[in-house]
């Protein structure tokens, strides 16, 4: 009896190391058991997107960036989105989607509101989640395609618990640690062409981010639009009508509805998608906002709203800092004690 229960511990313990190479070969056996294997991924929304996307009902009045009742999707909780863009997402999204609002007080430069939302002095934001990550993987925290961090967030910064920077501008930094079968699939969902290899378009970005994810990669950093001004492609003054912000945002839905779609449902992974900028516009002008709202999107979320944004385009008044979108992430990743303190927003989030 006790010769059978040692060779089946034997047996369990090896189905679990294989299981830890099957996921490409970057997660540590020294987190030990681990449920699941936790990945943020943030689209950054450089310039600062309308809150028409994630807070449309805040504009059903007064018709402010093109809103009407035909553009309008209403979703569980009270949240009401584009319904050509984020109302788009697939089901197991638009059930756990939730908008996080905060104000940072800064009007302008832009340099200064990005760092106030990915910084806290000369450290890292998405570098303090890394370390919190109970998988010690080699890319810890990675900066994906040309486009890099926006201009004002530091390119370098001291690594937090030995999670450091990496930028991955080729498919090939990625390549060798998943399957082949794994990036011919991934490649042939997005339309990348077999013959490219460098991260500098749409595609080739959606790629190299699920690419990561499946490689075990704690955080990753991508600014997904390639479409309008090159360092503030959400900047869209005087687009009182919506126009210039739905052109900019088009081309990215297809792409990461695909990648919802295909992440949220990956088993033994628990993937966190938060898309944010810098700001949200003002009603009229699409001026900038001193803060702005988050979308976050992952399987522990429940569907609603922290509180819509003012007619005005502004957060509300009550709304925290940039670092409780960090803390709601946190504990949609099941982080446990996270560092930026208590989840502000614990009613938008499912019971452990």
């Amino acid at each position: 009896m006790t010769d059978r229960i040692k060779r089946r511990t034997i047996l369990q313990g090896g189905a679990a190391l294989a299981g830890t190479l099957a996921l490409g070969g970057w997660r540590s056996i020294e987190a030990g058991p681990q449920k699941e294997l936790p990945t943020l991924v943030v689209f950054w929304l450089n310039g600062g997107p309308a809150g028409l996307f994630n807070s449309a009902d805040s504009f059903l009045r007064n018709g402010a960036f093109g809103v009407t009742e035909q553009t309008v999707r209403k979703l569980d909780n009270d949240l009401f989105v584009d319904k050509d863009s984020l109302g788009k997402m697939p089901p197991m999204a638009l059930r756990h989607m939730a908008s996080i609002n905060f104000r940072h007080g800064i009007l302008r430069p832009h340099d200064h509101a990005r760092a106030a939302v990915l910084q806290a002095g000369s450290r890292n934001q998405l570098l303090r989640i890394a370390a919190a990550m109970p998988n010690k993987t080699p890319v810890r925290c990675a900066v994906v395609n040309n486009l890099g961090f926006p201009v004002g967030v530091a390119a370098t910064a001291p690594s937090e618990g030995g999670a450091g920077l990496e930028r991955i501008l080729s498919i090939e930094h990625v390549a060798g640690h998943v399957s082949s079968g794994q990036l011919s699939d991934v490649r042939a969902a997005y339309g990348m062409p077999a013959t490219q290899t460098e991260i500098n378009d749409q595609r080739s970005t959606f790629v190299a981010i699920e690419l990561l994810v499946h490689a075990g990669a704690n955080v990753i950093f991508a600014q997904p639009a390639y479409t309008g001004r090159q360092d503030r492609q959400f900047d869209t003054h005087g687009d009182d009508t919506g126009v210039a912000s739905r052109e900019v945002m088009a081309p990215i839905t297809p792409s990461l509805a695909l990648f919802l779609e295909r992440t949220l449902v990956l088993p033994g992974r628990n993937v966190v998608t938060v898309l944010i900028g810098e700001f949200s516009r003002t009603v009229p002008a699409s001026d900038h906002e001193p803060g702005g709202t988050a979308t976050v999107i992952g399987k522990y979320l429940r569907t609603g709203t922290a509180g819509p944004q003012n007619a005005d385009g502004s957060p509300p008044l009550n709304a925290g800092p940039a670092e409780g979108v960090w803390a709601y992430a946190c504990a949609a990743l099941r982080l446990g004690p996270a560092p930026f303190g208590k989840n502000p927003n614990p009613e938008l989030i499912a019971p452990a």
